[in-house]
């Protein structure tokens, strides 16, 4: 009997091991690599949701130094340095690029053929045909700015109701699906849109001094890795001229600028880690869905409206989830 017991419970141990390896066991074995290319200068990788990408990684059994290192290459506002960036991740052979920023995702899939590519985009349909098994080596987030383009504008012109020029202020190549929600839109609200870009860093400062000439009611900032990058310096201009302001991320409100709706940021990166996570695992990302955001969120900052003088209504206040005051 005891040696039947004995029997008995190897079997069992055998088992475990055998058809239901731990995570450690499992992804241990070897050392994986995430690339990332962004256009962001090197000092974003110090930014909260570069750590909530590592720590979601860590959750999933992917822990730095252990079995997964990081491979990021900055661009620093110029998309001229893309094609050797990514040339360079796919050379060393990374397991997983990680590519940021609508414009940036789009140049990846055009040089990325091999390499599997998670890409965070404001609109999924500028990369594949459909959300759910989409073929190819990309897969990916979507934080859907694009579609939300009408109601920013819509929530800026309840909170500043006197707000009937309104200036658009954009990398322009980076999503033109959302200035073409944008000037839909603005008719039905009593807006006239005028547009002002810039393609680089550098041309920042030159389209803010061509917003001041426009005398604006409002400036309505669609989000990319420039304006990411500038965010400070968009929202001190914005509370010198006295223009509200509406972003798409938080982050833009945490700066300075007056309000925000969309997609949380750091969920967004955990959706990202979590993909890529699935294909350490050995996943295909064409057998992975395009990932959308569970939820959206209104930041308004207090402390920008009243410097601004401007008394938020009541109505788009009740529906603020977070107040910067």
């Amino acid at each position: 009997m005891t040696v039947r017991i004995v029997v008995l419970l190897l079997t069992l141990v055998l088992a475990a091991l055998t058809q239901s390896p731990g995570v450690s066991a499992q992804k241990g074995s070897k050392m994986y690599r995430l690339g990332w290319v962004s256009l962001q200068p090197a000092l974003t990788q110090l930014l909260p949701v570069y750590a909530v990408l590592k720590a979601q990684l860590a959750e999933r059994g992917y822990v730095e130094g252990k079995n997964v290192t990081f491979e990021p290459r900055w661009a620093d506002g110029d998309y001229k340095r893309l094609p050797e960036l990514f040339a360079e991740l796919e050379r060393i052979g990374v397991d997983v690029i990680f590519a940021p920023g609508t414009k940036n995702a789009r140049i990846s899939q055009d040089l990325v053929k091999r390499t599997p590519l998670v890409v965070y985009t404001c609109d999924a349909f500028d990369h594949v045909a459909r959300l759910a098994r989409q073929g190819g080596n990309v897969t990916g987030v979507t934080c859907m700015t694009s579609e939300l383009t009408g109601k920013r504008l819509e929530l800026l012109k309840e909170a500043v109701p006197t707000a009937s020029r309104v200036v658009f202020l954009s990398e322009p190549e980076d999503n033109p699906s959302g200035l073409k929600r944008a000037q839909d839109a603005a008719p039905q609200l009593g807006i006239k849109l005028t547009t002002v870009g810039f393609k680089s860093r550098g041309e920042v400062p030159l389209a803010l001094e061509t917003v001041a000439k426009e005398r604006p009611d409002a400036l309505f900032v669609y989000p990319d890795p420039i304006a990411l990058t500038e965010r400070a310096r968009i929202a001190e201009f914005a509370l010198r001229q006295r223009l509200p302001t509406m972003y798409a991320f938080r982050e833009y409100v945490d700066a300075g600028g007056l309000m925000s709706y969309g997609a949380n940021q750091r969920d967004m990166f955990r959706q990202v880690a979590d993909l890529s996570a699935k294909i350490f695992d050995g996943k295909a990302p064409s057998d992975l869905p395009m990932l959308q955001p569970t939820k959206f969120e209104l930041v308004i900052n207090l402390k920008t409206a009243k410097a601004l003088g401007l008394t938020i209504p009541p109505s788009v206040l009740g529906r603020a989830d977070h107040l910067i005051e």
